[in-house]
């Protein structure tokens, strides 16, 4: 018996809510098509005042069909023979209706998602929280069009195959590696190097989709805020080989380098706190904060100076993520993660607080990882592992410096390898500070 009270109101208040939300966005995609296809300005401009298009399934139709999916289970309880029932039928009525009003192009989306809103009424009734949220996600794909066929004529095939791969990684390899550790200093764990890798491949994948999304020639701004995401040693060397070529480049390129190695801290930081927790996470936070807002600083200074220009020149990034790219990363990470326990175990906190700085000349990330594994796993000081990480930047960013120096001459180099030591000493001062 169907107890009528107000949790049971509300709860189908909430499947009419989650039709609506819906049945909303695809009435307003039919006038929008309607518009497109007379192409009248007039009424286009008129719009909000036209009648819906004759034979479309609106906000009434979906909210109707939630809601007879939510009564569907409270009526049959717990037999599933009322909720196929009503699966069924309109599974049928759909059909008929798609047969009836089908042209050449139409496509299947709104009755896909129409199919979806029973069963979301009947989800409502076991899990409200997920109901609401399978129903965000179906509405955010139903406004998705747009942007989704703005996208695809820029989405190369190398593109979707390291998606793919990158699926694979995490649907089919991680589970399949083995969690027991296998060395003495128990820090190598085949399924924490894999969840490593896998984040850093994400993370990376990111950044070149947004570069991808935003386009390769942009204003400096982009290229330091993007490209910091991929690799900042990257963005370096490529910005100052530009300011090589054209001195009107070196203020915008300083600007691009100091804003990636910005990006590159807030990535440590928050890779960090992934792996290592809040533990790591905070006493990590004030020192990285400190060279972020030096280097927000100085390239604020030089924006004020007039000295930003929009660049012209492109910065290639290329598809970072392939599994072979990623089986190497993996096998490096492996090394420094056994390097940096050696040490440690061998020569103390210095042995590791050396190796830190040896790993971090040519990538900060690995070394990241390692000691923030190493303080979850094994017990490592969180100190310890703020310094090593700290000191893993610093030398990063004296050979972005260096790097700096010889790719764009001593013009470009001096001032910047002067903007970074100042971040890198306020970065070590802090750090210092805390301990």
């Amino acid at each position: 018996m169907l107890n009528l009270d107000l949790s049971t109101l509300k709860e189908a208040a909430m499947a009419v809510a989650l039709g609506l939300m819906m049945g909303l966005e695809r009435e307003r995609h039919g006038f929008e098509r309607t518009q497109e296809e007379q192409g009248d300005p007039q009424h286009r401009r008129g719009a909000d005042r036209a009648e819906a298009p004759h034979g479309s399934l609106g906000a009434r139709t979906f909210a109707l069909l939630t809601l007879l999916g939510w009564i569907s289970v409270k009526v049959g309880g717990e037999g599933l023979a009322m909720p196929i029932t009503v699966l069924a039928l309109t599974a049928l009525m759909i059909g008929l209706f798609y047969h009836e009003t089908t042209g050449s192009d139409r496509g299947l989306t709104t009755e896909i998602a129409a199919l979806a809103a029973p069963l979301l009424g009947m989800l409502l009734t076991r899990d409200a929280l997920l109901a609401v949220a399978v129903a965000v996600i179906v509405t955010l794909l139903l406004l998705s069009k747009p942007w989704i066929r703005a996208w695809i004529p820029k989405l190369h095939r190398e593109d979707l195959t390291a998606a793919i791969q990158l699926l694979i990684v995490f649907a089919i390899l991680l589970p399949l590696l083995p969690v027991r550790t296998l060395d003495p200093w128990g820090v190598l764990s085949p399924r924490k190097v894999g969840w490593m890798v896998a984040l850093i491949a994400s993370v990376d994948f990111l950044g070149y989709a947004l570069n991808r999304v935003l386009g390769s020639r942009r204003g400096t701004l982009m290229t330091g805020l993007v490209g910091g995401l991929v690799s900042s040693t990257m963005v370096t060397v490529t910005v100052s080989r530009q300011a090589r070529e054209d001195a009107a480049l070196r203020g915008p390129g300083q600007v691009a380098v100091m804003l990636a190695c910005t990006v590159m801290g807030l990535r440590v930081a928050i890779l960090a706190g992934v792996v290592g927790g809040p533990i790591l996470a905070w006493p990590l936070l004030l020192p990285i904060a400190a060279m972020m807002l030096v280097l927000l600083g100085y390239s604020g200074w030089i924006y004020r100076k007039g000295a930003m220009q929009v660049g012209r020149n492109e910065m290639p990034v290329k598809n970072p993520f392939h599994l072979t790219r990623a089986a190497a990363w993996g096998l490096g990470l492996a090394t420094v993660l056994l390097v940096s326990a050696a040490a440690r175990a061998w020569f103390g906190d210095r042995g590791l607080l050396v190796a830190a700085g040896l790993s971090g000349l040519a990538d900060v990330d690995p070394i990241t990882l390692a000691v923030s594994s190493q303080v979850r796993g094994v017990g490592l000081p969180a100190t310890t592992a703020t310094l090593a990480i700290i000191l893993a930047i610093g030398a990063n960013t004296l050979a972005k410096a260096g790097f700096a120096w010889i790719s764009g001459g001593r013009a470009f180099g001096q001032r910047l390898a002067l903007m970074l030591g100042a971040s890198l000493a306020a970065a070590l001062f802090v750090a210092w500070i805390q301990l």
